[in-house]
């Protein structure tokens, strides 16, 4: 009776993982203000074998499907991690936003994201 139990708790909580994952799933966008100028972009969140994963795109840059390393949303919070160009975003979701911030070569701007609406 105790290994049922203890079953049962274990796929209560991958449920309550996955539901919480649906919240985050989808392409996401938003944009930093750097001195050059703002330069817009676009998070795509996708959940894979039960794992989630994440793309960017800096359309201004022309820089298209850059994958994140690290992805995680747990109790309204997003945090991602990309070795490749040293970033890392972590924000929380308020009313349907990402409120955070993009770290990047040791610098931080606001980088608030909002759902792409489907085109």
């Amino acid at each position: 009776m105790k290994f049922l139990a203890i079953v049962l708790l274990i796929f209560t909580s991958l449920g309550f993982s996955f539901q919480d994952n649906a919240k985050a799933l989808g392409a996401w966008e938003g944009k930093i203000t750097t001195p050059q100028g703002d330069l817009g972009l676009v998070i795509h969140l996708t959940e894979k074998e039960n794992v989630l994963t994440a793309t960017m795109d800096s359309p201004m840059q022309n820089a298209f499907g850059l994958a994140f390393d690290e992805v995680s949303f747990k109790e309204g919070v997003l945090k991602m991690k990309m070795n490749m160009i040293d970033g890392t975003y972590e924000g929380t979701l308020k009313e349907g936003k990402f409120i955070g911030k993009w770290k990047q070569s040791g610098m931080d701007f606001d980088l608030n994201l909002k759902k792409q609406e489907k085109k």
